[in-house]
């Protein structure tokens, strides 16, 4: 929480020094499935494994990093 607080009012802080930076760019309404070159559905496949794998992950490593509180 500290470093979402932290990285706010930095980024408050430059923001003037960037302001022309942040909105030099012409993406107008790009998607990201646009900007990789990837067709839609492949993008919502990928997110989609990314997501199952992470929770798969997070399931094998729960047990572990739980049993090192218990003792």
């Amino acid at each position: 929480m500290l470093g979402l607080i932290a990285g706010v009012i930095v980024f408050a802080e430059v923001y003037t020094a960037i302001a022309t930076f942040v909105w030099s760019g012409s993406l107008q309404s790009a998607t990201l499935a646009e900007v990789l070159g990837l067709p839609f559905w492949l993008l919502a496949a990928l997110v989609v494994l990314m997501a199952l794998g992470t929770f798969w992950l997070v399931r094998r490593l729960e047990p572990k990093a739980g049993a090192g509180l218990c003792r």
